[in-house]
């Protein structure tokens, strides 16, 4: 139930942003490991369930029938664009992918009124479209590639599907739902949505082994338990439009480890990219710094209060 904001506003702010760089940071993860994506994000789900369980069991959550029935519809979509996004990524280049990603924001900036009653400041779509333009400058200076209808609208189906699957997670969160209970569900149901379909149309399944569990592992702790549940956490005290911009940090982060990581070269233009998209998200955060766009109960992340 909605009441009190959150005592500590600049927290979920805080979990929101270290979420979207956990989640800029899995990319490289993926990279490192040497099968397809498709693969990747079903034993990412498939072991990152039980994971997930023994976590949330250690913190104390608790998941329940009816919690699995909620969590399903998000489930069902998390899989659902997982396999659209990565996709996507055979049939057009990733710098064009990643621009149709990255209008996530636009869609909820046009649904957060009409569903959450939130007011969308014409500051903070100044800040959007600034910090889009820096998001294509860096996307657009790292390579080209092929591109086709089919590949368009895959990664437009895959826009969409996380729209609304980020809009079902807020929703939940504001109708109280324990966040990193919530999650769990989410990965499971989802899980079993996505491995049948892997096992149907994938023959590299056996692919993975050796190191590549380590990176694995990685990917389930730091972008799936610790990203999502962070994200699912702010869902609670921040606006929709607030937290989706701040997705746009997550292509900057995954071009600059690449750089870091893999010694992938930046360019002069997207050096100046880069910058951009932090100021304008920086502006977003000191504009909310002080103020709880939504409000819970506060409680610790596994949604169990002491």
């Amino acid at each position: 139930m909605i009441s009190e904001p959150h005592p500590r506003p600049g927290a979920p702010l805080i979990a929101a942003l270290t979420a979207v760089v956990a989640w800029g940071i899995g990319p490289l993860f993926v990279t490192a490991i040497d099968t397809s994506g498709l693969v990747v994000a079903t034993y990412r789900m498939a072991c990152g369930a039980p994971v997930m369980w023994l976590i949330n069991r250690l913190l104390g959550g608790r998941i329940t029938r009816d919690l699995m029935r909620v969590a399903a519809p998000a489930g069902v979509l998390f899989a659902a664009d997982i396999v659209l996004g990565f996709t996507s990524f055979e049939h057009t280049s990733l710098a064009i992918a990643t621009i149709i990603g990255a209008l996530f924001p636009a869609l909820v900036l046009v649904v957060s009124g009409p569903l959450f009653g939130e007011r969308v400041r014409g500051f903070d779509v100044g800040l959007f479209l600034v910090a889009l333009g820096g998001t294509a400058i860096v996307v657009s200076q790292g390579g080209s590639g092929d591109s086709s209808p089919l590949g368009i609208g895959l990664s437009i189906g895959s826009l969409v599907v996380w729209t609304i699957y980020f809009l079902y997670v807020k929703r939940k969160r504001l109708d109280g739902v324990p966040a990193f209970a919530f999650m769990t569900a989410v990965i499971t149901t989802g899980a079993v949505a996505l491995v049948p379909y892997t096992l149907i149309v994938s023959d590299d399944i056996a692919t993975v082994r050796g190191t590549d569990f380590a990176w694995l592992f990685a990917l389930i702790l730091l972008p799936g338990a610790a990203g999502h549940g962070l994200m699912t956490w702010a869902h609670g005290y921040i606006s929709a439009n607030v937290a989706s911009m701040l997705t746009l940090a997550g292509p900057v982060v995954t071009i600059t480890g690449a750089w870091i990581a893999f010694d992938q070269a930046l360019t002069g233009a997207q050096i100046s990219g880069i910058v951009i998209v932090f100021l304008a998200i920086g502006g977003v955060l000191i504009g909310h710094r002080g103020v709880a766009d939504a409000a819970l109960d506060d409680e610790p992340i596994a949604g169990v209060v002491a």
